[in-house]
């Protein structure tokens, strides 16, 4: 069977309209959570670290863990939008006769590509409370980390490994093809191949709002707004240079006030 580019506009197939469904409600749940629940705020996360209850400590890195996880799943679940409607569509194709299993496996793709952004999430955490802790002792300076993290995202933008990935992201459907196979266990594999090139192209954006602070709303709007101009616009590889630069020159007056 040849795939073509499947037809956006005739989205009337269920899986369709579930991947669509399922997106919309996951996104829609976790910046509803970011915008109604306060993060922990710097002072509160130097309280838990010092306290001596270790329950209160994992509670708290725990809520920690889940702002990073919302963070993730609302800038990043949206952007994966087209690559969901294309799987199921071409999963729908396959299984012309079995409509539920074709749904099951668009469940599979995004449950796989939510899978590692969550593991990004966690690591984001161990992260975040090591930094908190070193600059608690004196042994780390906040303007100095975001610096680093700002010049290292900015001179990333340039490398060709990012402008790879950022393709797959702009244009899924190859990516999505490469070694396709049928079945859930394939289902799944293709979700976490497009997490693993998703992740290449953002994932030192994202650390720029661990040096920022995820609770940042600022922070958290420009990196957002840039990662979604790279993708969406026809201009975005030269947009991506365009952002490194200003993420470079940021970072390095932040060095060298």
């Amino acid at each position: 069977m040849t795939f073509g580019e499947p037809d956006l506009r005739a989205g009337s197939d269920r899986p369709v309209a579930l991947a669509l469904l399922l997106l919309s409600l996951l996104a829609s749940v976790c910046w509803a959570a970011l915008a109604l629940v306060a993060p922990p705020t710097f002072d509160a996360m130097m309280e838990s670290a010092a306290a001596p209850s270790l329950p209160w400590r994992a509670a708290q890195m725990a809520l920690l863990f889940l702002m990073w996880a919302g963070l993730c799943t609302a800038l990043m679940l949206p952007l994966a939008s087209r690559a969901a409607v294309l799987f199921a569509r071409l999963a729908g194709r396959r299984a012309q006769s079995a409509r539920r299993r074709a749904r099951l496996c668009t469940f599979l793709f995004v449950l796989a590509y939510l899978l590692a952004w969550t593991g990004f999430a966690l690591l984001a955490m161990i992260a975040q409370w090591t930094l908190d802790a070193a600059a608690a002792a004196g042994t780390a300076r906040h303007p100095t980390v975001l610096g680093l993290a700002l010049a290292a995202a900015g001179i990333y933008q340039w490398t060709p490994a990012k402008h790879a990935c950022l393709e797959h992201c702009r244009a899924p459907l190859p990516g999505i093809l490469a070694g396709w196979r049928d079945g859930l266990a394939g289902a799944f594999g293709r979700g976490a191949a497009h997490a693993y090139q998703s992740l290449g192209c953002c994932w030192l954006l994202m650390l720029v709002l661990l040096a920022a602070g995820p609770d940042n709303p600022a922070a958290i709007a420009a990196i957002g707004l840039l990662v979604l101009a790279e993708i969406r616009f026809d201009a975005g590889h030269w947009i991506a240079c365009a952002g490194g630069l200003a993420l470079l020159a940021l970072g390095t007056r932040l060095l060298f006030p």
